[in-house]
């Protein structure tokens, strides 16, 4: 099973490095604009960009629950070798993105003063925080399609093996953002308006290089409308509530911190450190982010092949992953939260507050990050309501009350030191939870992954091995002919099992990659359920589509390609997908409809 262990360990470690330091880069540009305007603009127009998180939430919230919908009903179809209809989704999605940037736009321009006030800044309460504030949100406008667009987006790039594209993309789109920003500050002298412009044009960067990436000939995704149905609409809603719960307790959140930030702060210095601490989190959170995104779609496409076996190893290596990342993370950033502090200001009060800040924002990532890729888990197998509860519990509730029990209790400091607490009193919830589900302490990783008993078949009904050699093959698929046998199948489905199996595991080992950096073999799951036999394959070597070959060479000699012509003539259904740069192909055969003739068999073999 080392063969197994390793292709899934290189899939998500290789797409959660790609997701992690896009987000990273990308973060990296949010968290420039704080240092360049803190240290070039002063106190005042820092604090206003720090205080328009809120509404930048909202605008991340509305192409977070598009985007997350999205994610996940493409996942879903794409394990299902539904390429087409994963398209379709897609395409409506990239639409109702554009739809709901005009809606904002407009709103934010018709609308300005509430916008801003949301955020807890009123033109008479706080005249020149409020000034600024308006100022960047002018430049920002421009940006807000870009925004929501790159979002939806993005995870797309990645399933369709456009990791270093959106790593690129996210370079360019940093450095630009740096450049521009530095630019206004010290030669344009354009102020927070200027700011925001940086952003704008920086996203827009991004967004055409994505756009460029799809629009190539060989691409597998395009924009479509042709099949859309509209039924898949609430089906997209679903799978995104989680998401938009999420993000609408997060905006609630920092609102509800912000006015109590505003209220018990001794000083500017208390607003600037909060915000440097929120900056730093979303640096921080690029980490848990880039994990949490590989697991969606990871888990999403084993659970939509009802693969119990490997949606257990998915977040087996997930979680082991996230701790790793926590631990180091943690050790870091507190050892150097003098130094990062000293990035934003060297104001002696200012900076004494923000390194409290970032030694709590530190302590908290120890549970956060784990927790984050746990409920992005629950998310991607699709458990709605326990992902929604507990991200009402994550990014409201408890941060809330923890900022509002320690502010009384010790003013700003205890505001800046609820970050932590708020994790804690998650992951003792979280805990309780798994216990009711279970009706006793969890002891192994199934009652971790709340799935239902009969998932999958249970481990009577399905076979799992790997090929690295010819040898392999020939032996793996006796093995399989006589699984067949075992559970029931008669002895004609079972030849024909054996035969899929010495032939589509016999290209893969012998076509692999020369590359020896790479998995050379394939592994496989056998699954029995009555009369229904599924195969399925999965390598990860250079991308070949059995299905696409056979159609585009259909009319060719019979010695070219025999097995996979017999592979498509006998096989009842057979899907082909490449995500996460490998090849999963799925063969479907229902042995209760009865058996192609024999003579039908000699003809395509060419065996006597």
């Amino acid at each position: 099973m080392k063969r197994q262990k390793d292709v899934i360990s290189k899939m998500f470690f290789s797409a959660s490095i790609a997701m992690m330091f896009t987000v990273l880069v990308g973060t990296a540009a949010q968290f420039f604009d704080g240092v360049i305007t803190s240290r070039f603009l002063g106190n005042d127009a820092y604090s206003a960009i720090a205080l328009f998180g809120p509404l930048n939430g909202i605008f991340l919230m509305l192409a977070a629950f598009i985007a997350s919908g999205n994610q996940i009903i493409c996942a879903g179809y794409i394990g299902e070798g539904k390429k087409d209809t994963a398209n379709n989704v897609f395409s409506f999605c990239i639409l109702a993105g554009l739809v709901t940037a005009a809606l904002l736009i407009l709103l934010c321009v018709v609308i300005p003063d509430p916008m801003l006030a949301f955020c807890g800044v009123t033109k008479g309460g706080n005249p020149v925080i409020y000034e600024n504030m308006r100022s960047f949100l002018h430049g920002y406008l421009f940006g807000i399609p870009a925004l929501i667009a790159v979002q939806i987006i993005g995870p797309i790039v990645i399933l369709d093996n456009g990791k270093k594209v959106f790593s690129l993309s996210a370079i360019v789109m940093c450095g630009t953002d740096i450049a521009l920003d530095l630019l206004n500050a010290l030669v344009l002298h354009g102020g927070t308006f200027g700011m925001g412009i940086a952003t704008s044009v920086s996203l827009t960067i991004q967004l055409l290089m994505l756009v460029t990436f799809l629009l190539r000939k060989e691409g597998r995704s395009h924009f479509t409308l042709k099949a859309f149905r509209p039924k898949e609409i609430a089906e997209l809603a679903k799978a995104g509530s989680p998401t938009l719960v999420q993000s609408l307790a997060v905006s609630l959140r920092d609102v509800t911190i912000n006015r109590l930030n505003l209220f018990f702060a001794v000083s500017t210095a208390a607003i600037v450190a909060r915000g440097i601490q929120y900056d730093f989190n979303m640096v921080l959170f690029c980490i848990s982010d880039g994990i949490a995104n590989t697991m969606v779609s990871m888990s999403g496409i084993y659970h939509s092949a009802s693969d119990r076996v490997g949606l257990r190893r998915v977040f087996k290596y997930g979680i082991n992953l996230s701790a790793r990342f926590a631990a180091v993370t943690f050790a870091a950033v507190f050892l150097l939260s003098p130094q990062i502090a000293g990035f934003y200001t060297s104001d002696e009060e200012t900076l004494s507050f923000s390194i409290f800040a970032i030694c709590c924002m530190a302590l908290s990532q120890l549970a956060d990050i784990p927790i984050c890729i746990y409920i992005n888990y629950l998310k991607g197998i699709r458990k709605h309501r326990i992902v929604i509860l507990l991200n009402i519990l994550d990014r409201f509730v408890l941060p809330v009350a923890s900022a509002v029990a320690l502010a009384f209790l010790f003013g700003s400091k205890g505001l800046l030191a609820s970050i932590a607490l708020g994790k804690l009193l998650l992951s003792g919830t979280i805990l309780l939870i798994l216990c009711l589900k279970n009706k006793q302490f969890p002891r192994s990783v199934e009652q971790f992954m709340l799935l239902p008993e009969n998932f999958g078949g249970g481990s009577s009904a399905n076979l799992y091995g790997s090929v690295n050699s010819i040898e392999d093959v020939m032996r793996e698929s006796q093995q399989i002919q006589e699984f067949c046998l075992k559970q029931g199948t008669d002895k004609k489905s079972a030849m024909r099992m054996m035969l899929f199996m010495e032939e589509m595991a016999g290209n893969i080992v012998e076509h692999s990659n020369p590359d020896t950096q790479k998995a050379s073999g394939a592994e496989y799951r056998l699954f029995v359920n009555d009369n229904r036999i599924c195969l399925t394959l999965r390598d990860y070597n250079k991308a070949f589509d059995p299905i696409a070959w056979h159609q585009a060479n259909s009319d060719r000699a019979l010695d070219e390609g025999t097995g996979i012509r017999v592979v498509m003539a006998l096989a009842e259904d057979i899907r082909y997908f490449n995500a996460f740069n490998s090849n999963n192909l799925v063969l479907w055969l229902d042995a209760a409809k009865g058996s192609y003739s024999h003579t039908k068999e000699k003809a395509l073999t060419g065996k006597n």
